[in-house]
């Protein structure tokens, strides 16, 4: 699945100065942030050096970094921010965790400070801000995303003179076309075993059929509970994900089958689409296949907004209680700056929000650089359902698809289910 990486302000003048370097009153003050992170691979070289160059501007700051494994990051750093000794920056998830951290009043507004000179609001496009904005305010710097695209084999497409598809018709209608040329040619395999590659699909068929407009109140569970989840929208993208395996897109028993299989289809040459995160184009570019990639296509009818696109993003959020709000917004904002975004890039192999020097990136591939500009031209994030949802609409949501697929229940039966679960969860919490 998507890998594991899981207010008080003071003036906006001294958040300008801080931010550009330039020496503020306090400066002789020795001053310690302290930051948490995973413990992924490379984030420690990333952060010395950052913190070095980042020292050269602020001579008087020291960063101290501190890493933890993902299984006991989500519970520690939720302990330390209610503590007296929270850090000043730490990683988080957008979405969910980091929605829970702003209602509980933990994570600090950095709206106008990050739009101070040298801050991260004029560095990355609206899209990649969108992504840690929760009732119009920003918590939180996006660093890196992943995304999930549609990968074709090139020497196929060429051979049968076939092209990438840019609506919803043309995407049906594209594995109608493999299944013609070869009946036993699965043109799309969806590999979802695990549950969550179809839960994926289904995060953009929503996005294409309703709109972001359409969802938000009902994934955030703000809607009424006796109209959660009744737009009739939720039916037809269920609609559309049969319509998608009556063309013959899937494999047979797409529940049954592993995610990994369903990848090795494509890279072997079995196959000639995947529906694959930014994560394979490592495998994928092992194998020498030759490949592009393109968005999950437009929805004729559809409400969606066709610039808006998936997109899970993690980044960098900054303690309500840190007695340094100006320089954990500077530090935060540094650490997506052009030249260090080129380094995050080239020593942690993530896709980085800001990707301004992205052809500059020692080692970065074609694929790699395509994807980190495509990324930065969203209009809008859409975050994916296992990930925004509250857990247990989430696990409805993964269930109900899975069934879908297996034509256990219907799309209408599904969203009752989805629906249920939701009102559930809104009473639980009290929203």
């Amino acid at each position: 699945m998507i890998r594991n990486r899981l207010n008080g302000l003071a003036g906006i003048s001294a958040a300008a100065v801080m931010l550009a370097g330039i020496a503020a009153p306090a400066a002789a003050q020795d001053v310690t942030l302290k930051m948490w992170t995973l413990n992924n691979t490379g984030y420690q070289e990333f952060i010395a050096q950052a913190a070095e160059e980042f020292k050269k501007l602020h001579p008087n700051v020291n960063i101290v970094h501190e890493i933890f494994p993902g299984d006991q990051y989500k519970t520690g750093i939720q302990v330390a921010l209610v503590g007296s000794a929270p850090p000043d920056v730490f990683f988080n998830w957008a979405g969910e965790d980091a929605k829970r951290l702003v209602a509980d009043g933990l994570v600090l507004d950095l709206t106008d400070l990050g739009n101070a000179e040298g801050g991260f609001r004029r560095t990355l496009s609206q899209g990649w801000q969108d992504t840690f904005t929760y009732d119009g305010k920003i918590y939180g710097v996006p660093v890196d995303a992943v995304s999930v695209y549609l990968y074709n084999n090139v020497d196929y497409f060429a051979e049968h003179n076939l092209t990438p598809p840019k609506t919803f018709t043309e995407l049906t209608g594209l594995c109608k076309a493999v299944r013609e040329i070869n009946p036993d040619t699965v043109p799309l395999p969806l590999g979802n075993a695990g549950r969550w590659k179809a839960i994926h699909l289904m995060t953009m068929l929503n996005e294409r059929v309703l709109g972001q407009d359409a969802t938000e109140a009902d994934y955030a569970l703000s809607r009424d509970a006796d109209a959660l989840f009744t737009d009739p929208g939720y039916v037809t993208a269920y609609d559309k994900l049969i319509e998608m395996q009556d063309a013959g897109c899937f494999e047979d028993a797409p529940n049954a089958t592993d995610s990994e299989l369903a990848d090795v289809m494509f890279s072997s040459g079995a196959s000639p689409m995947a529906w694959c995160g930014t994560w394979c184009m490592g495998d994928f570019d092992a194998g020498g296949l030759a490949y592009n990639m393109t968005r999950f296509p437009i929805m004729e009818d559809g409400k969606g907004e066709p610039g808006a696109y998936f997109m899970v993003p993690e980044g960098y959020q900054v303690s309500a209680k840190t007695a340094n709000p100006e320089l954990a917004a500077a530090w935060v904002s540094f650490l997506v700056s052009d030249a260090q975004a080129e380094k995050f890039a080239e020593i942690l192999k993530f896709l980085p929000s800001n990707a301004n020097t992205i052809d500059q990136v020692d080692g970065a591939t074609e694929h790699f650089k395509w994807a980190a500009a495509d990324m930065a031209t969203y209009t809008a994030g859409v975050n994916v359902l296992d990930v925004l949802l509250e857990a247990s609409v989430a696990e409805a949501y993964m269930n109900a698809t899975v069934e879908v697929l297996n034509r256990t229940l219907t799309p209408a039966e599904a969203v009752a289910q989805i629906r249920d679960a939701a009102v559930k969860a809104k009473a639980a919490s009290g929203l």
